[in-house]
């Protein structure tokens, strides 16, 4: 193939692409019929040049708060919780307008609704699900900035609450099965969270881990606290290394 001819299929390609208004610049549409009924009723992806933007800050925020309501819930430091909520609430409303109706903003505004009564009334159990549930509607509109890897670094916090809420009940039985959970979880998303910069604190997570997993079947409260204690230095390191980004 000459040279020509390699320019010329360049360009009719080009022209075609632009006349056609370029598909791959367009949502990707909804299909009106799948192969047991009518497809979920959700947002359309958005146009591919809209899909590489960073997330606001702000949600990065919200994953720092969430921290300390439960930290308030799950030593029922309810003052605590109630400020922490005060702040989430705050940050919530303010980054809204940002991130207009993805998909999980319906959802993590009826989950505030549910944590706000749970940590009026004091009801621990419901105010960490429903923290757990808000965060995890977080993760799902984090899943829209595809080089972000904010829905991962909530998909291990929200792991990580699990397990730290039943150890401090000490029901172990349930703590064990979480920190499974939360094994798992962190070993799909460990190399998204990787990055030059970060690459030490991922490292200290991943040993926290396990050593979180050994605290628990070994029912040794005082090992686990001291990793808890680690993972949140390393998490709140990597989640403010992405914060912006």
């Amino acid at each position: 193939m000459t040279k020509n001819t390699i320019l010329m299929t360049v360009i009719t390609v080009f022209l075609l692409c632009a006349l056609s208004g370029c598909s791959m610049l367009q949502p990707a549409p909804k299909p009106e019929i799948g192969p047991a009924g009518k497809p979920l009723d959700s947002l359309p992806n958005p146009p591919f040049n809209q899909r590489f933007v960073s997330p606001p800050a702000e949600l990065y925020d919200l994953a720092a708060t969430a921290g300390v309501i439960f930290e308030g819930v799950n030593k029922k430091n309810w003052q605590q919780a109630k400020e922490g909520l005060n702040n989430l609430s705050t940050v919530w409303e303010k980054v809204q307008p940002a991130i207009g109706a993805k998909k999980g903003v319906k959802e993590a505004n009826a989950a505030l609704g549910q944590l706000t009564t749970a940590i009026d009334e004091e009801t621990q159990e419901q105010a960490y699900e429903t923290l757990n549930k808000f965060m995890g509607s977080i993760s799902d509109i984090g899943k829209s900035y595809k080089l972000s890897p904010l829905a991962d670094i909530i998909a291990v916090d929200n792991a990580i609450r699990s397990v730290c809420f039943y150890v401090e009940d000490q029901d172990w039985s349930k703590a064990a099965s979480k920190v499974k959970a939360l094994e798992g979880t962190w070993g799909q998303v460990k190399t998204s969270m990787e990055s030059v910069g970060i690459l030490d604190e991922i490292v200290k997570g991943h040993s926290a881990v396990t050593q979180m997993k050994d605290a628990v079947n070994g029912e040794n409260k005082g090992a686990f606290d001291e990793q808890v204690a680690n993972i949140n230095y390393s998490m709140g390191r990597i989640r403010d290394f992405y914060r912006g980004k």
